[in-house]
């Protein structure tokens, strides 16, 4: 009859040392540690399967007199000996099957006296395989004792296996998110622009060439007081504190130099910051904007000529027949008066039209800005039987605008809605939270009149020089906003003023 094993304290320490630090040791370690488990427990043979509850376990090793088992043994969840004991997770003597009711329809192996099947049982109490050893015929069967002793040492091989696997999946693991980083700062410096990833806290975690090349990474520290550094500081604490995309330009007075800054937030805290220089851009649009205003002052020139023909050629008649006829120097003395008065009225609104626009901003909202001037005006629409409706937002938010130069576009649409409406009709101004509409029921405007109606000295009115329009439009166009018109022949027209750009 065996003995029982007898553990010295060299055998258990060559057991832990021979613990595997990943998936590459793991084969070494099983072959070893099996032939110790046969040697230690006066075995005859032995095997270890690995794999998982869903898809089986396949041998991974064999010694002794099970060698013999093939080569692709595999054990399947639940069914057989090896299968049930690690369905059940208990582990088992097996020295008859067909004496216990759990095995009762299952085969045993005839040559085999006795065996341990222990199931390996990790740390989630999921069976992540089986560990079999066997006496064969003739040798005493293993007792009660073995089997505590087998029990504990499949356990530290279970906790061993776990950890290899769980060391190679943080490797493979590792190794993705270095793959995966690698090509995020692959694109990160194939953009033209930097890109910066700040934490919750600010501070700059990752960056590409850009923005290092360009000596961006200066401007986050509170030290660079330029606009740029104050802008990058400014959108990467708004990022983190709203969480919401956020938007900004930058421009530096000494190099001329214009940059967009972008801030998108992570859900994990922080963000990306990106910079992008849009000088040419900036440069560009200047240029577009002064050749624009060269070929409008052009077209000023002949129109304006027009216009002023008219009143001089008045104030000429006049003074040729005041020199004929001094006695009637009373009569057209007041005509010489008119016509300088109408000059002097087109040369300010000329002057208006071509000096270059400068605003002053302040901070309101539209309610208080557009309803005391639709009050003013009031008292000409009910002189002309018109009715004049507003419409105010429940609430506005503040806008960055100026209160004169809008106050100019508002005056301007309303008397046009006013002149262009009868008796009885209605004009509606619509204030919404950044923007308003002025609509009549007038007589309305065609495709081809829509095409000029911004352009200067154009008007569809009996009298006017055709400025007012142009001049709100380029009121608008300085205020970064949208200026739009909604109008058919015979169903009135619609002027849609946008500002959403202007926001506080």
């Amino acid at each position: 009859m065996a003995a029982s094993p007898r553990w010295s304290q060299a055998d258990l320490w060559d057991l832990f040392d021979l613990s595997p630090v990943s998936d590459s040791d793991l084969q070494s370690y099983l072959d070893i540690t099996l032939v110790k488990c046969v040697s230690w427990f006066r075995a005859s043979g032995g095997s270890i399967f690995l794999g998982e509850p869903a898809s089986g376990y396949t041998i991974r090793t064999k010694f002794g007199k099970q060698e013999s088992l093939p080569d692709d043994a595999h054990i399947a969840h639940g069914q057989g000996i090896a299968g049930i004991v690690a369905y059940s997770g208990v582990a088992r003597i097996i020295d008859d099957p067909r004496l216990s009711p759990d095995f009762a329809e299952v085969r045993g192996n005839e040559s085999i006296a006795s065996a341990m099947v222990l199931p390996l049982v990790d740390t989630k109490r999921q069976a992540i395989g089986v560990l079999n050893i066997s006496r064969e015929s003739g040798e005493s069967p293993f007792t009660d004792r073995d089997l505590d002793q087998a029990a504990a040492l499949a356990a530290h091989v279970a906790l061993a296996v776990s950890n290899a696997f769980l060391v190679t999946t943080l490797k493979e693991q590792v190794g993705e998110t270095m793959i995966a980083n690698e090509k995020l700062l692959a694109v990160l410096d194939s953009v033209a622009g930097a890109v910066v990833v700040v934490d919750q806290d600010g501070q700059i975690l990752n960056h590409n060439q850009a923005a290092a090349a360009d000596a961006f990474l200066g401007s986050f520290e509170e030290a660079d007081l330029s606009q740029l550094g104050t802008v990058l500081r400014g959108t990467v604490s708004e990022v983190n504190s709203v969480g919401e995309l956020v938007q900004r330009q930058a421009h530096d007075p000494a190099t001329d130099r214009f940059w967009l800054v972008q801030g998108t937030p992570l859900t994990s805290g922080g963000g990306v910051i990106t910079v992008q220089e849009i000088t040419d851009h900036e440069r560009e649009q200047r240029e577009v904007a002064r050749v624009k205003r060269l070929a409008e002052i052009g077209q000023m020139t002949a129109a304006i000529a027009h216009e002023i023909r008219n009143p001089l050629t008045g104030i000429r008649s006049a003074a040729q027949m005041i020199r004929q006829h001094p006695e009637l120097l009373p009569d057209f003395i007041g005509i010489v008066e008119e016509e300088a008065t109408k000059l002097n009225s087109l040369c300010e609104e000329f002057l208006e039209f071509a000096r270059p626009m400068q605003l002053n901003l302040e901070e309101t909202d539209l309610n208080s800005l557009l309803l005391p001037i639709a009050k003013v005006q009031q008292v000409e629409f009910e002189e002309s039987g018109i009715v004049l409706e507003v419409s105010v937002a429940e609430t506005t938010k503040p806008i960055l605008v100026d209160r004169r130069r809008l106050g100019q576009v508002i005056h301007n649409l309303l008397r046009n809605a006013r002149e262009a409406s009868g008796s009885g009709d209605t004009v509606i101004l619509e204030i919404s939270a950044t923007g308003f509409s002025v609509a009549d029921h007038g007589v309305g405007i065609s495709e081809d009149e829509k095409a000029r109606l911004f352009s200067p000295f154009f008007t569809t009115k009996a009298s006017g020089t055709g400025l007012g329009l142009c001049n709100a439009r380029k009121i608008i166009d300085a205020h970064r906003g949208e200026i739009a018109v909604e109008s058919a022949p015979g169903e009135g027209s619609r002027f849609t003023v946008t500002l959403d750009r202007c926001a506080a």
